[in-house]
């Protein structure tokens, strides 16, 4: 069930407005903390005092289980494995608990195993539901059901989620999740718009309309994460929003994100990388120009590939092909040729099947029509290589 627009925009312009105030702060300051309710007594006292006489006698291996959990979430960060054994430890101690459950899953999820995540993560929600309320565990929650492809059970996640960012640590963190849960609320618009196209009504316009909704959720997503502090994963933000906008066809405001993005870079770069963006490198034939231009060319094709490279590595697409969609939207303001060829990478693939095919094409034919391409020479000559390789699956967002 979709949130209606007006919810969904109160929920991102206030996320923790809900909670102001009321008991429900208490609830998610205390999830927040990832601590279990096993442990919530001892943890409250001061730790050099101990366990009580009746703790010992009623379970003395809790101090040690308790122990081994706060051990293992620390471990997440820097040895997912000795995270893993750590709650295989606690489980032995005290079982039927959901917690070493839920740190099983967190850390199968760090170490790549989303399959196995699920299936702990599934055993935690059976001992207890609220075991996965904290943010953190609720972010690698939804990660392994989009992986696993849940994306249903994952949208719902996210969407429980995205009020509460906040709570997360850092402004990157943040950031990741506004951006997968934007991906897979696209990837769902898209699978919704192609089964419309093979639906007759009124089952056809139902799936339409099921469709907008998602895109219009994964446009408040970005629009969101761009509002917020700049971030390492800014430039990602914007080329996600304007590729939401355009498939929504709404094209005018993508064109302007990408004016807005492409200023940006014009205006950190050397005099003489500028002009050779502008095509304007050897027109005044000056030595010093030349010289700018030849040392422009190289940095703009190490920039290209290092970009690619980057984009095949992210986490957070829903959809592999994406990523080539991605691309092309950062090179069509600066580098033409390298544009049309990631646009017909992206055409010729999965993308060419896809619902999102014609308002790629029209980006192309458009590209096209402009005229000759802005690109460097050594940079357009290493697209080809590029195009070549087959895009890594990447789904649902991770880290």
């Amino acid at each position: 069930m979709h949130l209606g627009p007006l919810l969904l925009t109160a929920l991102l312009v206030f996320p923790l407005a809900a909670h102001a105030g009321q008991a429900g702060d208490l609830v998610a300051a205390a999830a927040a903390a990832g601590r279990p309710p096993e442990c919530a007594a001892r943890s409250g006292r001061a730790i050099a005092r101990g366990p009580t006489v009746w703790e010992r006698a009623r379970a003395p291996e809790l101090p040690r289980y308790c122990d081994l959990l706060a051990r293992g979430q620390a471990q997440l960060g820097g040895d997912a494995e000795a995270a893993r054994e750590s709650a295989h430890l606690a489980d032995q101690l005290l079982p039927g608990h959901a917690a070493p459950q839920v740190l099983l899953a967190r850390a199968a999820l760090a170490l790549g195993s989303p399959e196995d995540a699920a299936r702990a993560f599934e055993r935690a929600r059976s001992i207890d539901p609220r075991s996965v309320e904290d943010p953190q565990t609720m972010h690698d929650l939804a990660r392994s059901l989009a992986r696993t492809g849940k994306r249903g059970e994952a949208i719902a996640i996210y969407r429980a989620l995205v009020p509460r960012i906040d709570l997360l640590g850092t402004a990157d963190q943040r950031a990741l999740v506004l951006l997968e849960a934007a991906h897979l609320s696209m990837a769902t618009a898209g699978a919704a718009s192609a089964a419309d196209a093979s639906a007759r009504p009124p089952a056809g316009a139902h799936g339409e309309a099921a469709a907008r909704g998602d895109l219009d959720e994964a446009i408040a997503y970005l629009r969101e994460a761009r509002l917020r502090a700049q971030t390492q994963l800014a430039r990602d933000v914007t080329l996600s929003l304007a590729l939401a906008l355009d498939r929504a066809g709404d094209k005018a405001q993508a064109d302007a994100a990408l004016e807005g993005e492409a200023a940006a870079l014009e205006a950190g770069r050397p005099r003489g990388e500028q002009q050779i963006a502008r095509g304007q490198g050897g027109a005044r034939g000056r030595a010093e120009d030349r010289s700018a231009g030849a040392a422009a060319r190289e940095r703009a094709a190490d920039d290209l590939a290092s970009a690619a490279a980057r984009l095949r590595t992210v986490e957070y697409l829903a959809v592999p092909e994406d990523r080539l969609a991605l691309e092309a939207l950062a090179l069509e303001r600066t580098m033409t040729a390298a544009a049309i060829a990631r646009w017909e990478a992206y055409l010729s693939g999965a993308g060419g099947q896809g619902p999102w095919a014609p308002a790629a094409r029209a980006r192309l034919d458009a590209l096209r029509r402009g005229g000759g391409a802005r690109a460097p020479t050594h940079a357009a000559a290493r697209v080809p290589q590029e195009r070549s390789a087959a895009p890594r699956p990447t789904t649902g967002g991770a880290r």
